[in-house]
């Protein structure tokens, strides 16, 4: 009777054990991993005259600001300043001091598009333009035939630009030409694509598409071994449109 009765308490013990690891076992959550930005990888510093390269990645989901595909492609960051003064409006607007702001940029192609993905520091978020408020924005400009003997400020009427320009709060980005300081043109939009996001850190990040062919005057040819680009920018909280922005003070490659 006795031995019957030890050997009772040992089941009971024993399977209490089981099911107190099972309930254990059941009920705990797993810590998902801290997720890792695609944006922890090494950049390279990039200054007038330097070379982008162009990261191959058929079928890859580009267009997404924070596709992981966008790893594969090496970023590069390059300081903008002030763009000089042409205009007498922007003398009156123009302060020298103000310091430059680097954008970083990455570049891919999935074999029939072009993807150029540009992200900066902006501690405030400016989508609405009015007489007292200004968006923020940004924009790609391409040499066409005379590559980089073209004036990086717009080109001129022998040597125009095409430009693709991306404002925070507008429907979709506008394609345009320009030969010169005030001459520029809405061209047909054609495929041209922007996808944006700004994330509460403080940070814009912007993705601009376009096929690789695409017809019209005026339209870069994407399909050329190199391309001499340049960058502009324009802060809304500082009040920037216009002539008043930030640029890169000459042409990098993007190959």
């Amino acid at each position: 009777m006795t031995n019957t009765f030890l050997i009772t308490i040992a089941l009971v013990t024993l399977l209490g054990a089981c099911t107190e690891r099972d309930s254990r076992s059941d009920n705990t959550v797993a810590t998902p991993p801290t997720p890792v930005s695609i944006d922890d990888t090494p950049v390279e510093a990039l200054s007038v005259g330097g070379i982008v390269n162009v990261s191959q990645q058929p079928g890859a989901a580009l267009f997404e600001p924070n596709s992981e595909a966008w790893r594969a492609a090496q970023e590069y960051s390059l300081d903008l300043s002030l763009a000089p003064p042409v205009h007498q409006s922007i003398n009156l607007r123009y302060d020298p001091a103000t310091p430059p702001v680097s954008v970083k940029l990455r570049a891919g192609s999935d074999t029939e598009n072009l993807y150029l993905r540009l992200r900066w520091t902006d501690t405030t978020q400016n989508t609405v333009t009015s007489r007292e408020q200004f968006s923020d924005g940004v924009a790609i400009q391409f040499a066409l035939a005379s590559g980089p003997a073209t004036s990086y400020m717009m080109g001129t009427t022998a040597t125009p630009v095409n430009i693709w320009y991306w404002k925070a709060g507008a429907d979709a980005p506008q394609n345009l030409a320009a030969g010169g300081f005030g001459s520029t043109t809405t061209l047909a939009q054609g495929k041209l694509s922007t996808r944006s996001l700004y994330r509460e850190g403080g940070e814009w990040v912007v993705v601009f598409s376009r096929p690789l062919n695409q017809a019209g005057e005026h339209q870069v040819d994407l399909n050329q071994d190199a391309l001499s680009i340049a960058l502009a920018l324009w802060q809304g909280d500082a009040r920037q449109r216009d002539g008043l922005k930030h640029v890169s003070q000459g042409w990098i490659t993007l190959q």
